[in-house]
Order: structure tokens, then C-alpha cells, then sequence
């Protein structure tokens, strides 16, 4: 008679072997990864590259003991850098073009070494600066990773007690923002060790980029040598990252993982100001050397032998070359620019075919045409607003001499390359819509930062800051003929509840006006005054407190509205402004309710 197993019984068998076969997915053997990301951080910040104020032994170690690739270019700014990091292609093709207002997001239709790496049965972790989207799927959690903890936007202003994200849960969370990234990446490590599920964690830490705020014990040993106060709290930050690093290594180094651990240690872009940039020409946002070319050292203990390379690499190569250090397939929605250079870190001598490489510019459509560098292992051509020079980069790093006159075979052979390159990116400039109507994620938020001004800015309607980045708002509200409006992606209909986050000074009481969702109208009128002060902490950089771009708001509900499938606009329209001007949006809540 054949024995009867209870239902009780199957169902743990199933799921036995269920979890059997999701860890069979990751081989044992395979190394975790560690990808470290400072922002704003330039080649010039790290004692290993000669810095004369700035001790940074925690960097410096990944770079002793690793292989340190000496031409390693990124974008010139924060987002299309991560764009390109995380798909293995040039920014322009993922949708990540800019750094506010929509221009930051990758299309969830990329594939990101998170994806990448679960698909093999890795734990994927992010804990820091996302900056390549804000609502799902463009997210962490909508982008192939497990677990996140941090912000979504790029410019983050609270260093200290911060609203932070985990998951789809926010919530203040007290102390230094780099030390509870560094808390939490720790804690989900060691989760996974535990639990023996390789792991890629990215670490994105958002330090040093503005504004200035750190510790007086670290900054002020600076300020005491003669160092600017600029420089004193940007080095002081830069120190703080370093500590953190160390707290990083050693736990990997006391739970046995070190040597089965890659650790990738880079910066975003060229230093947010200029200081000590090891001979390198600009900083930030520049084409040029000094803006896209930075720091790259990557350790894997007992298997990449400690040496330098000098052949110029990108962010495009990290997902191909991790695929091929891990021994992933390398299966990808869309084709690469980059390629591995593992090749490189395991034999210094491996033979590598001399390639053109491309930065981009970003910003718009014409900055973008009018702004490049194509880079060999001899030349470096660069366009700048508008204008090309040539310089042989291998003996003339400063690029302090044009041969563009002397050589002009070879520029336009390298201008030539980017061109045909550019003709094959998707259309220049277009704002990515914001995706409703999902399901699983039944709130969107209509920042005001991510608000498109139809009539030009400054002309009835602004950011309270100009470049409106994330954080900012709608403000200066003066004439009724001037609106925001929000482009819409809506992949299910549905009825949503309206909510507006507004301040309004007891002097301009009695705004009114609709918000208009696809063509619906929600009427809508102030009647209560809400003007509190922003919040303030220490500006380090100027030694005085400021008043942050945070401060509370005030809900608003204004009703329910159905919205259909498809593309869609939402707008607020004023039809009264009795007093000086119309009311501060930070954002619109769309709560869908069937």
C-alpha cells in the first residue's frame, strides 16, 4: 500500500524544493560585489592621486590593493552617470538626459546589472542616491532590487535627521545621513552572509555634494590649517565617506568575505568646486578632463593581482565586465555600448584593441549637440560649446595644447564617430511621462519640481529656486494665465483622490482655481492660510544657519476624478488671485480609490 502524505506535509515539500531551486540559481563559488559611489567627489579628492590636504586610507586601500584604471571617464553630472553605470549604455539612449525635471529617469525597459545579477540568484541591495526616477517602476524596488534604503531625487539637503525611504515606506531617521547608509548597508550584508545568498550591493552615498554639512571634528581640522571654509567642509564630508568606507571593509574583512568580495570604489563626475584636481582641467558639469575623468579602483583579494591600467574605460564597461566577473549570462533587453574589461584586471598584459570612447553632454537638446569628448588611448577631442580642440592626452593631460591645426585628419575622423553616434540616439530633449495607473502602487505623486511651466519661467510662474531641482517647488505664482502641468502615462484607469500640498500667506487668501486631469476639471479655493518658516540647519559653507529648501505643507483634498488609459495631462489653472500672488505647490497626490 502506498503511503499517504498529508497535505501539510506537500506543501513544505514544495516549498522545499522551491527554495531549493532559487539557491541553485547562484553558484557558491561566485564573488558578492560591492559598488561604491561617491557624488560630486573628483579625481583629484584622494591622497592615492596626490592631494596635499586630504587623507583618505579607506579609498586608498581599494586602489592598493586592486587594480586602479587610471582613464576611467563617466557623464559630466550625477544622473546620467548612474544611468549609464547601472545599463551598460550611454545615457542619451536610456532616457537619462538631464538632472531634474523628468530628464533624470532610465526607462524601466532597461536592463540593470540589479536585474542582471537577480536573475542569477543574487541578493540586490541599493542604500543612498538613486537619482534615475521617482515613481514606480523607475525606482530602486521597480529596477531589480530587493531592498532600498535612501532618496529617489539627486540634490539632497537634509544631512542630518533625514527623511529617508525604505522600501515604499518613509520615515525620519536620526543622525548623519552617511553613517545610517553605512548602518543599513552593513546590517543588510550581513542578512545576506547569514543567510548564504551572494549579494551586489550598491552604495550611492550622496556625500560630498552640496550643500556643506558635516561634523565640526571634521571639517574644522582643515579650516585651522588655512584651508577656505569651501574646501574645509567639502574635504571634511569627503574624510566622513572615507571613515564610513573603513567600517565597510573591515566588517567584510572580520566575517570572511573579503576575499570572496569584489569591491568597486568610483565617483559620479569631476569635484563640485574648484580645488586640487591632480592637473586635470575643470570640474563638474565640464566636458573636459577634470569633469568626467575620475577615480576607479576595483579589489577582489587573492584573485586580481594589485596594478594599474591606462587604457580609457567608462561606466558603460561595469555591467558587462561584472557579468563576466561573476560568470552571469550576459542576457540584456536592449544592446551595449560597453564591454568587459575583465580581461584587463586579471592579466595587465592581455591585448587590447585601441577603441573610441564618448562622453556626452546633457542639460538639452542643444547643449547635447554642442558639447562632446571622443577619447583613444593617444587622442582626446573635445567640443565646447560648439567649438573642437584636439589634444594628445597621453603627453599633454592638462590639455593645455590644441592640435586640432596640426592634426586635422584625426579630429575629424573622432568628430566624425560622434556624430554617426548621436544619429543613432533616441529624440533629443523629450520630458519622460510620469507612469499611473498601476495596480501595485495605487498613490502617485506629481512632484512640483517634476512640473513643466508652458508659458517660459519667470513669466507669471517659477521654481522657489530657478533650476528647479528635487526638493524645489512651484512659487511666484502671479498671473492666471500662467500654469503647471504634469505629462501623464496612465496604463489603467481608474478613480483617483486629489490632494494638493500648498502654503498660501494670509495676504493672498481666497485663491482660486480647477485642477485638471485629462481634461476634467476639479474646482478648488483657499481659505485658510498656511506660511510657516523653512527648517533650518547649519550651512557650513558660509558659517551661518540657513533656511533649508524643507518646510512643512498643507493638505488640501479637493476631490475624486476618474482618469482613462493612456497618455494624459494634469494641470492646475488659477482664476483668482485676489492678492499678490497665487499659492506654493510642492506637489499633487493621486490616490487611486476602486
Amino acid at each position: 500500500m502506498r503511503p499517504q502524505i498529508s497535505p501539510v506535509t506537500l506543501l513544505a515539500l514544495l516549498l522545499h524544493v522551491a527554495a531549493f531551486g532559487a539557491s541553485a540559481l547562484a553558484d557558491s563559488s561566485q564573488p558578492n560585489v560591492l559598488l561604491i559611489l561617491t557624488d560630486d567627489q573628483g579625481y583629484g579628492d584622494l591622497s592615492l592621486h596626490g592631494n596635499p590636504l586630504l587623507k583618505t586610507p579607506a579609498m586608498d586601500s581599494i586602489g592598493k590593493d586592486g587594480v586602479r584604471l587610471d582613464r576611467f571617464y563617466v557623464s559630466p553630472v550625477c544622473a546620467p552617470t548612474r544611468a549609464s553605470l547601472l545599463t551598460g549604455r550611454y545615457h542619451l539612449r536610456t532616457g537619462s538626459w538631464g538632472v531634474s525635471n523628468r530628464q533624470e529617469v532610465v526607462d524601466p525597459a532597461e536592463t540593470t546589472i540589479a536585474e542582471l545579477m537577480g536573475n542569477s540568484g543574487y541578493a540586490t541591495g541599493c542604500f543612498g542616491k538613486w537619482h534615475n526616477g521617482a515613481a514606480h517602476p523607475e525606482t530602486p524596488n521597480g529596477q531589480g532590487f530587493d531592498e532600498f534604503f535612501g532618496f529617489l531625487g539627486g540634490v539632497w539637503r537634509a544631512y542630518y535627521d533625514p527623511v529617508l525611504m525604505h522600501n515604499e515606506e518613509e520615515k525620519r531617521y536620526d543622525g548623519y545621513i552617511t553613517e545610517l547608509l553605512t548602518d543599513k548597508t552593513i546590517d543588510w550584508m550581513d542578512a545576506q552572509i547569514e543567510s548564504e545568498t551572494p549579494f551586489f550591493c550598491y552604495l550611492p552615498y550622496n556625500a560630498p555634494h552640496t550643500p556643506g554639512l558635516v561634523d565640526e571634528e571634521y571639517w574644522k581640522p582643515f579650516y585651522q590649517k588655512g584651508v577656505g571654509r569651501w574646501e574645509s567642509v567639502i574635504y571634511g564630508m569627503i574624510k566622513s565617506i572615507d571613515d564610513q568606507i573603513a567600517r565597510v571593509l573591515e566588517f567584510l574583512e572580520k566575517n570572511g568575505q573579503a576575499e570572496n568580495t569584489i569591491v568597486i570604489f568610483m565617483t559620479d563626475n569631476g569635484p563640485n568646486t574648484y580645488r586640487y584636481t591632480a592637473g586635470l582641467r575643470g570640474k563638474k558639469s565640464s566636458i573636459h578632463e577634470g569633469g568626467i575623468r575620475v577615480p576607479f579602483f576595483i579589489r577582489w583579494p587573492g584573485t586580481l593581482t594589485p596594478h594599474t591600467v591606462d587604457h580609457p574605460l567608462s561606466h558603460i564597461d561595469i555591467l558587462p565586465t561584472l557579468a563576466d566577473l561573476c560568470d552571469l549570462p550576459l542576457e540584456t533587453a536592449n544592446e551595449l555600448d560597453g564591454r568587459s574589461f575583465a580581461s584587463l584586471l586579471q592579466e595587465p598584459s592581455s591585448e587590447w584593441p585601441d577603441r573610441t570612447l564618448l562622453s556626452f553632454g546633457y542639460g538639452s537638446e542643444s547643449r547635447i549637440r554642442s558639447e562632446a569628448a571622443v577619447h583613444t588611448n593617444r587622442w582626446n577631442a573635445v567640443q565646447s560649446k560648439g567649438k573642437w580642440s584636439l589634444y594628445d592626452i597621453q603627453a599633454d593631460v592638462r590639455q593645455r595644447d590644441d592640435l586640432s591645426q596640426q592634426f586635422p585628419e584625426v579630429l575629424d575622423q573622432l568628430r566624425g564617430h560622434w556624430e554617426r553616434e548621436l544619429a543613432t540616439m533616441p529624440p533629443l530633449g523629450l520630458q519622460t511621462p510620469i507612469p499611473i495607473g498601476r495596480r501595485e502602487h495605487e498613490v502617485v505623486v506629481l512632484k512640483g519640481h517634476d512640473a513643466r511651466f508652458p508659458i517660459p519661467k519667470g513669466q507669471g510662474i517659477d521654481f522657489n529656486y530657478r533650476a528647479g531641482f528635487a526638493g524645489h517647488w512651484i512659487a511666484n505664482w502671479t498671473d492666471t494665465s500662467a500654469y503647471p502641468e504634469w505629462n501623464l502615462e496612465v496604463s489603467e484607469g481608474g478613480e483617483y483622490e486629489v490632494t494638493l500640498l500648498y502654503c498660501l500667506a494670509a495676504e493672498n487668501i481666497g485663491v482660486a482655481g480647477n485642477f485638471d486631469l485629462a481634461g476634467k476639471k476639479l474646482p478648488f479655493s483657499i481659505t485658510e492660510a498656511f506660511d510657516p518658516e523653512p527648517y533650518s540647519q547649519p550651512y557650513m559653507l558660509d558659517g551661518e544657519a540657513t533656511k533649508y529648501e524643507h518646510k512643512p505643507w498643507k493638505r488640501l483634498p479637493i476631490g475624486k476624478t476618474r482618469i482613462d488609459s493612456g497618455a494624459a495631462l494634469a494641470r492646475i489653472q488659477l482664476t483668482n488671485i485676489p492678492g499678490k500672488q497665487g499659492p506654493e505647490i510642492k506637489e499633487v497626490i493621486l490616490q487611486r480609490i476602486n
